[in-house]
């Protein structure tokens, strides 16, 4: 069994993305912008509020979005998801519940890695999956900077005082697997998540297709 597993979150643990639709929507309406689709929103989730807001005002190259209108947005939705990311409860994706408490049972050392605020990933991720299960719960502060810089992924390793050779980190993206790569870390990347229109393969690395796959892919490391 893989004994230290750091996770990704949104896409890869839990089906959140109609939460942050609704407090992108709310915070693009609050600049009088038009609201995106669910589809749209999946596709640009993934590598910071910074990408995602200027992703959302129409810049598909965050340095060539104007800085005031990025933070306008950024403000507003930070506000309006923090309100509001409960309202649509995020949910594991099917069989992920009891996969984590399979891997907590084997005292396996497990952590959540996140780009999203860390005061909401804390809370989100004690409320889907209980207290005491995955230590340490690692969102964006400042402290580090975002996937897929390595530095985040690098000081969980240091925490665990283990090489990061000897973690594994499971994502749902290309800004995954390209920290994992740049830690060192062995890579696990999983295809129900927001990476629509990606080629995960360009990983190089195992991809599960449902819970049961990753299982295998954890346990076993076939």
């Amino acid at each position: 069994m893989k004994e230290a597993i750091v996770f990704d979150l949104d896409g890869t643990l839990v089906h959140s993305m109609p939460g942050i639709a609704i407090g992108l929507n709310r915070a693009l309406g609050c600049m009088g912008r038009l609201a995106l689709t669910q589809e749209r929103v999946a596709n640009i989730i993934g590598c910071g509020v910074r990408n995602l807001c200027s992703h959302a005002l129409g810049y598909d190259d965050e340095a060539a979005a104007p800085t005031e209108l990025v933070d306008e947005l950024i403000a507003h939705f930070q506000r309006e998801y923090s309100a509001c990311w409960r309202q649509q409860a995020p949910k594991p994706y099917p069989g992920i519940a009891e996969l984590i408490v399979e891997l907590s049972g084997a005292r396996a050392h497990l952590a959540v890695l996140s780009n999203k605020q860390h005061e909401i990933t804390h809370d989100m991720v004690r409320e889907v999956f209980g207290d005491h299960v995955f230590a340490p719960i690692v969102g964006y502060t400042g402290e580090f900077p975002r996937k897929p810089a390595p530095d985040a992924l690098l000081h969980i390793a240091r925490l665990w005082n283990i090489p990061p050779q000897q973690l594994t980190m499971v994502g749902d993206s290309l800004t995954d697997a390209a920290t994992a790569r740049a830690a060192g870390a062995q890579l696990i990347l999983v295809d129900w998540g927001y990476a629509q229109g990606k080629d995960l393969s360009a990983a190089g690395c195992p991809i599960a297709h449902d819970a049961a796959q990753l299982r295998s892919l954890l346990t076993r490391g076939t």
